[in-house]
């Protein structure tokens, strides 16, 4: 896998915003075959301040797009007072079988549990060599 620093940085390191959330933002390209379309996998987290000894992730979104397949497969957390309003749940998902064409923007979400979590579940999905079934997911709207 190659790792590419953030927003065509030089390194690849540990951010800090104004507010003091700490945040980990990596892109990398997963190995393809010579003259294949890229597959990019992308982990972004925010962290912001529990406590003065506590760090509590406030944000993510793990993102894999398969350019060779061409489908896109997205785990989000973002604008939870949102989501939560709209749909009643604080993360969801997105599933583009071909890039750009979904039948549903947003998905019901199984909650990731850490980066881990998300890098297992796509780079498990990448593995297998296939799209994504999106027909398997419940649709938010």
């Amino acid at each position: 896998m190659t790792l590419l620093p953030p927003n065509a940085g030089e390194e690849i390191g540990l951010g800090r915003e104004d507010d003091g959330s700490l945040v980990i933002d990596i892109e990398a390209h997963l190995p393809v075959a010579r003259g294949s379309p890229d597959v990019e996998l992308a982990i972004f987290e925010r962290w912001a301040r529990a406590d003065q000894d506590t760090f509590e992730r406030t944000a993510y979104r793990f993102e894999l797009r398969n350019r060779a397949l061409g489908y896109r497969r997205a785990y989000h957390r973002h604008d939870v007072d949102h989501f939560a309003r709209l749909f009643d749940v604080a993360t969801h998902e997105h599933c583009e079988a071909s890039i750009g064409l979904s039948t549903c923007s947003h998905y019901h979400g199984t909650p990731v549990v850490d980066a881990f979590d998300a890098f297992d579940r796509l780079h498990d999905l990448w593995l297998t060599g296939a799209a994504p079934d999106c027909t398997a997911l419940r649709c938010l709207g």
